[in-house]
């Protein structure tokens, strides 16, 4: 897949722990490795134990910071204490992005480099805002965007990703709420506790912020009224 990827002009491969078989912390490291022999790619691991099973220990992403071309870690362990262990062992180089909305203010401030996001899907430009806050210094704003932010992360959470993306986007028209067996369609009170959530940040923010949701505040007020 990597090499698919790399021939069809991706610019990285952000690789999951692999799933299902519990590997060892060697045979992930042997897995990363071969994973990286095969492609000229920069790679982001991506440490995801609650869905993956088995989680990257923090000494093996530091043997595998030293492949040359893994460049960073996507850290959805939930743990904010994480990125300053991880420092202490990858230096300053070495990409930490939090894979978690619900941390990733905390983790930016233990020293982690970025977000992954999830929420920044629905609305990019309160999770950049948010971002940019917490770099110039403006803590305070940083705190409140991140306020809004957890509204929507929570709602956005209710039921399995990416369910409730899916229906949050389409409300916007960008996508289909339309989803594969085994994943089902967005239950009914998820449905409108989203919908609430969205219309209040629709009405909270201004028009060029909302307009970067990805949609309008006429969007948005449609979801207001149903």
């Amino acid at each position: 897949m990597s090499k698919v990827a790399e021939a069809n002009g991706a610019d990285a491969i952000l690789s999951v722990v692999p799933y299902y078989n519990k590997p060892t912390q060697e045979g992930l490291y042997a897995h990363y490795c071969e994973v990286a022999a095969s492609t000229g790619l920069p790679i982001i691991l991506y440490d995801v134990p609650s869905r993956a099973g088995r989680g990257l220990a923090d000494e093996t992403v530091a043997r595998l910071a030293e492949v040359r071309q893994i460049i960073g870690l996507k850290d959805a362990a939930g743990d904010i204490t994480r990125p300053a262990r991880l420092r202490a062992l990858l230096g300053l180089d070495f990409r930490l992005f939090s894979g978690d909305d619900a941390v990733a203010l905390a983790y930016f401030a233990e020293g982690g480099d970025g977000c992954i996001s999830v929420t920044s899907n629905v609305a990019p430009a309160l999770c950049r805002s948010m971002f940019l806050a917490w770099k110039q210094g403006q803590i305070a704003r940083a705190r409140r965007l991140a306020g809004s932010i957890a509204l929507l992360t929570t709602a956005l959470f209710r039921e399995t990703n990416p369910v409730p993306i899916k229906y949050a986007l389409s409300l916007f028209d960008l996508a289909s709420p339309r989803v594969r067996l085994p994943l089902v369609e967005l239950g009914t009170q998820s449905k409108a506790e989203l919908a609430n959530v969205l219309a209040r940040l629709c009405a909270e923010y201004s028009e060029s912020m909302i307009g970067k949701i990805g949609g309008s505040v006429r969007a948005g007020r449609r979801v207001a009224a149903g």
